[in-house]
This record gives C-alpha cells, structure tokens and sequence, in this order.
C-alpha cells in the first residue's frame, strides 16, 4: 500500500457537553504530543549501551557524526549530525536505550537508519537493528522468534520484523514481515513510522510503514489483535542501533550502522509529527 495522504491519521477524542438537557458530541483534535526525541546528540537519549556493554569502549562506540568529519565522509539524514553505531569483534553491542511505555497505551514511533555500502548480502551471523524490549521480564530465555520483544533484524540478505506477542492459543507467537534486502538499502536512508497499542487484549494493533531513499511510504505491516503481554510489568522500551551478541560474533568485523531522527509521540501525537524530516 502506498501512503498518499498521511493527514488522516492524525487522532481525535470525542468531546461531551450536556447544555439545557441537550447532549452535543463533537470530534476535537488530541493534543499531540512527543514524548521524547534523539536527533542531533547522544546526551538527547534517556540510556546508551555501548562503552558499559562487553569488552568495553574500545569495541563498542557511539558516537555523534557530521557529514564531514575527521576526513571521513559520513551519511546524515537531517540537521547537521547523526549517529554512528560501532561494534567490533571484541564487543557485544551499541544501542539507544529509550523510556519504557505503558501497557494499554498507544504511541507514534519514528526513525532512520542507515545500512553502509560494505553490508554483504551474504554476511553470516546476524544483526538486529531495532527493538523493542521487555526487561525484566519472566519470559527470558522462551521467546519463540529467538530474542528479546520484538525487533527488526538482519538475516542473510533480508530485513525482517519480527513481531511477538501473547497468542490465542500460546504464550508467546512469533509472526514475521519481510521488509527488505539488503541489496536494495544498503547506502540509502530508510524511514519507519510505527503506529502501536502496546496490550495483551485484542482491541491491541500495529502499523508499520517504510520508505527507501526518498520514496513514498509503503506500508509492510497491519496487524489488529494482542501486540504485547498484560503480566509485564511494563510496556517495552525502543532501542536503536547495532547489536551483534556475544563477543567473537560471525561476520565481518567492525560493523558499522547509522541512525537518526528518533521520536516517539504519545496517543495524540501523528505521522506527520514522528516521520523523518
């Protein structure tokens, strides 16, 4: 599906007043809101995982870059800097950590990343990109699609979503959206936008929308049904970045990934306020 009109999503609240025995319902705008926003500075985020993750700062970097620095050109998505994601063989992962959420409530994700030119289609190993983690969580260790919460991941040449939630039938489901090849991103900017109700009840849904290099959105997920678990004792958390697993991970080495335009905007926020500038 392409996304033409993006307006429409934009959220309202019945409003109620009762004058003279009179009832008037009128559909007002919410008032959006962003939550939080990581940009242009690393100091923006609420945690990083990079210098305190295994072996330490000089396999694990985060750093602030700007399109030309230290004689090195470096890909920006907007504003005047991003962020440069840096794991080496020695080191485990680089990562934003974001705010954790609340179980039953809705929120508007966006952000950017960008793949470097030197991602094979083949590389061994894996990659995950994003996630969105539960921790603590008493589930550790029997997640069916292999990692924490959900998350989008690297695999081969394919870029996969992989969406967990509480089934019908089982704890934990594990459904899976293709939502690229390497082949076709590497060296060009990927915007998401995601649209969430983080609940164990059925009334839960997620969209999730991508554009490659300047494009029109497309939209890769549109899911109604159960989104998370209601015995969590929170909502997950956003992280965006690199994570490689334990030290000594297959493929090549160091990896490098770029991010930028992170926000997150409560229930009233929009598409509009949360995409990729």
């Amino acid at each position: 599906m392409k996304l033409q009109n993006k307006s429409s999503l934009v959220g309202t609240f019945t409003a109620i007043a009762v004058v003279s025995g009179i009832t008037l319902v009128a559909q007002q705008p919410l008032q959006a809101k962003i939550v939080e926003s990581v940009t242009e500075n690393t100091n923006e985020a609420n945690a990083t995982e990079a210098e305190r993750s295994k072996g330490g700062s000089s396999c694990n970097r985060l750093e602030n870059v700007s399109t030309f620095e230290g004689n090195s050109i470096h890909p920006v998505r907007s504003g005047q800097k991003a962020f440069r994601h840096t794991v080496n063989r020695c080191g485990e992962r680089s990562e934003f950590r974001m705010k954790k959420t609340k179980i039953g409530e809705t929120y508007w994700y966006g952000w950017s990343m960008y793949i470097p030119t030197d991602w094979g289609s083949s590389d061994p190993g894996f990659d995950i990109l994003t996630q969105w983690a539960t921790y603590p969580t008493k589930r550790n260790g029997n997640f069916t699609c292999g990692a924490n919460g959900s998350y989008i991941t690297r695999n081969g040449n394919n870029v996969v979503f992989k969406f967990q939630h509480k089934g019908d039938s089982e704890d934990i489901q594990c459904d899976r959206y293709n939502l690229a090849k390497i082949s076709d991103i590497r060296g060009k900017w990927v915007d998401f936008v995601m649209h969430v109700k983080w609940t164990g009840n059925k009334d839960g849904f997620l969209k999730l929308w991508t554009r490659t290099g300047g494009d029109e959105y497309s939209q890769d997920v549109d899911y109604k049904g159960r989104t998370y678990w209601n015995d969590e004792g929170e909502g997950p958390n956003f992280k965006m970045g690199l994570y490689k697993g334990d030290p000594n991970f297959k493929g090549p080495a160091p990896r490098q990934l770029y991010t930028d335009e992170y926000r997150m905007g409560d229930a009233g926020s929009s598409f509009e306020e949360v995409a990729p500038r």
